[in-house]
Order: structure tokens, then C-alpha cells, then sequence
């Protein structure tokens, strides 16, 4: 049975929701912990040279914003328009957000959470009586110094996200014959092809492997590049069959950004632009690269036909998946629906929530947190976002 009173509340993962979950808790009256095995909002540094398709004011809350408000007054926020990089929205709002004295207190940075449990109960044993409160999560953290402890909590939010752990790029979900051997050559996710990497990718061949918007960013970026170094060559290869329209439009998009990196990213499929060809209905078969990770050769299937290459780079933007390993000995599953896991008190929000679908916005992970929180503290009805900010 749930607590409908959970004292204790533990957040992994100090990203955009994990913070904006804290936040929220604490102003509902509950107990909050936050862990976080790297630094503040960690992955939007590695990302944060792209810019957000959402704007500031989409992304940031009335809690949020009240509290740095009364803090920081000489703190001037960005226009609720403006479409930030992930690095500028960091630095303007989550990393203030995390050193305010509502959360400063609760994080713990450079703390991973290695595994979680229950006392006395182990994955696929029935709980004695159903009625019956379980007992509190046991939670393995180790800090900087690599000294490990415990932790408890009757609550848990995960809010890890999903980057850092991408999916492989062979065909079914199993990697590529030659991929994991050649995986610390390869460039999972997006690159900064026109500021930090761009002496790597200048002149050179690039295979792009993706349909989604991470794909499409680095289509047309490298693509940009080519118009500035002509010995710059694009090969996109995409699984679906919609040909010159690898993307799909979402209509009346309210986020313009995001819509016109699809236009443009589907114009450069269909006319060949940017000294680009792109290739749909393609399967990777064997990827392999030289020791130095200067050159690869790939075996696909094109339509059905056997097809290679060889080239320079290779970008794999090709998303990523949940990362359930820590928490394998809970009753929890990678298919749930909505927040709620098959596990009691353990809810999933932000991106991994989604399993892995890419779509997904901040404000859908606020939302996630008033419903958890709801849920959780037994008000149904408890909005904080609508109350008046204290």
C-alpha cells in the first residue's frame, strides 16, 4: 500500500525536472533529497551549444521564478520569448535555482545512486500482505571520494533522463557487427560541428544515422559547414520509408523553431543540397573503423539491397533509451503508463518517462511533478502553480 504521508522523498537526477521537483515537494511540506552523480543540470553542458526549440518562458515555472525573485532581485531574467541554448538557460536559471536556500541544502552533487531496493523484499517476491505498508527504498550511493553509503526514502522520483545512454544503430535494436568495438570512435548524439569540433568534421566525409530532430540539427549544420568547406560531404541514412520527407511535420507546430528545422532538413533530403544524399529505408548491418577511428566502412541494407560506404565520420543520432539498471531488483518494468511504475511509490518523470520517445517538452514534466506530488501527499486537487506565489 502507498503512504499517503511520505516523509521522506529522494530525487535522482539534477537536471531541469529534477530541481524543479525539489522545489515543488518542499513547498508542498514534504522531506526532500536530491541526488546527482555529476554536477548541476550535467548533460546540458554537454548538449547546451544547441538552442531550444522552447522558450524561456516555457520552460521555467512561477515557483521558480518567485523564489529567485525574492533571492536575487538584482537577478534579470531573460525575455519569456527568447530561445536559449541549453548552456545559457542553465546558467540563467537552474544553476541560480540550485543555490537558492530552498534547494541549496538538499543536493548532493557528485553523489550516483548505485542501486535501490527494498529491506527484505527481492525483484519477483510477493509482498507477504498487500495491505500493509512495504518498507522504505533502500538506496547505494557513492560520493566523489568513492566512499559508499545508505539511504532511505518512502518516495522516489526518478528524474535521470535518458542521455548518456544511447541506443545502437544495427538493425532490431542489436548493435551492428563491429559496433561496440567501434563505439568509442563514434559520436553518439549531437556535435558541435560549427564552433568546438568543427577542425574534425571540416572536409570530411560524414555518415548521419537518424530521423529525429538531433539528426536534422546535424544535417543542417553539417550542411552549412559544406557551404563554407566544399570537401565536406553529408550521407543521411534514415530507417523509414518516407523518402525525400524524412521527418515528419507536426501541423500548426506552436514551437516555429523546431517546424522549421524540419522544413529545411527535409528540403536538403529532397533537392540533395549541401553536398547531401540522403538514403531512406536503410538498415546497418557491420560498421567498422581503423584503429585510429579516422575512417569507417559500413555494410546496409538500402531498400532492401546491399549497399557501403566508407567515410570519415559517422554521427549516431539515433536517441537513446531508459537506463533501469539501478533500480532491477524493484518490481518495475520499461513499459509503464504515464508516471506511475508497476513499482509503489516510485514514479518516472521527464524525458524518461517517455521510454523513448524524443518528444518531449519541460512544461510536460512540470505537469508530471503536480500530478506526482498530488498522488503522493493524497490532494488530488493540489496545484502550487496556480496558487499564488509566497
Amino acid at each position: 500500500m502507498q503512504r499517503t504521508q511520505p516523509t521522506r522523498l529522494a530525487i535522482l537526477g539534477g537536471g531541469p525536472i529534477g530541481l524543479e521537483a525539489a522545489l515543488y515537494a518542499r513547498a508542498a511540506g514534504l522531506e526532500v533529497t536530491l541526488f546527482e552523480r555529476g554536477a548541476i543540470a550535467e548533460n546540458l553542458q554537454h548538449w547546451g551549444f544547441l538552442r531550444m526549440f522552447s522558450p524561456f518562458g516555457m520552460n521555467t515555472t512561477r515557483l521558480g521564478l518567485a523564489l529567485l525573485s525574492r533571492e536575487r532581485p538584482k537577478l534579470k531574467f531573460p525575455p519569456e520569448s527568447s530561445l536559449l541554448t541549453g548552456r545559457e538557460f542553465r546558467e540563467a536559471y537552474l544553476l541560480p535555482l540550485a543555490e537558492s536556500s530552498e534547494l541549496a541544502d538538499c543536493i548532493h552533487l557528485q553523489t550516483q545512486v548505485i542501486a535501490i531496493g527494498r529491506s527484505g523484499i527481492l525483484r519477483g517476491e510477493a509482498v507477504a500482505d498487500p495491505r500493509k505498508s512495504l518498507p522504505p527504498f533502500r538506496i547505494l550511493v557513492q560520493d566523489s571520494q568513492k566512499q559508499e553509503r545508505l539511504e532511505t526514502a518512502d518516495v522516489i522520483f526518478d528524474c535521470t533522463g535518458t542521455y548518456g545512454h544511447p541506443r545502437v544503430i544495427g538493425d532490431g535494436g542489436v548493435p551492428a557487427v563491429g559496433e561496440r568495438a567501434s563505439a568509442k570512435f563514434l559520436a553518439y548524439g549531437p556535435v558541435d560541428v560549427l564552433g568546438s569540433s568543427r577542425e574534425q568534421y571540416a572536409g570530411k566525409s560524414i555518415v548521419v544515422i537518424g530521423a529525429g530532430y538531433t539528426a536534422a540539427t546535424m544535417v543542417c549544420d553539417l550542411a552549412t559547414l559544406a557551404e563554407q568547406e566544399q570537401a565536406t560531404w553529408i550521407i543521411w541514412l534514415t530507417r523509414g520509408s518516407r523518402g525525400s520527407q524524412p521527418l515528419t511535420r507536426i501541423p500548426s507546430d506552436p514551437l516555429k523553431e523546431r517546424d522549421r528545422l524540419a522544413a529545411r532538413a527535409n528540403a536538403l533530403a529532397s533537392r540533395g543540397d549541401g553536398n547531401l544524399e540522403h538514403h531512406p529505408q536503410t538498415f546497418i548491418d557491420e560498421i567498422v573503423c581503423d584503429d585510429a577511428g579516422s575512417g569507417f566502412s559500413l555494410r546496409a541494407r538500402v531498400a532492401g539491397k546491399p549497399f557501403s560506404w566508407n567515410v570519415e565520420r559517422v554521427i549516431a543520432a539515433v536517441g537513446y533509451r531508459p537506463d533501469l539498471t539501478f533500480c532491477q531488483e524493484l518490481q518495475l518494468q520499461e513499459s509503464w503508463s504515464g508516471i506511475e511504475t508497476t513499482e509503489p511509490g516510485y514514479y518516472i518523470l521527464g524525458a524518461k518517462s517517455r521510454g523513448r520517445d524524443s518528444n518531449f517538452l519541460l512544461r510536460d514534466g512540470h505537469e508530471q511533478i503536480r500530478l506526482a506530488v498530488a498522488a503522493i501527499t493524497g490532494k488530488p486537487g493540489l496545484d502550487l502553480y496556480r496558487s499564488k506565489a509566497a
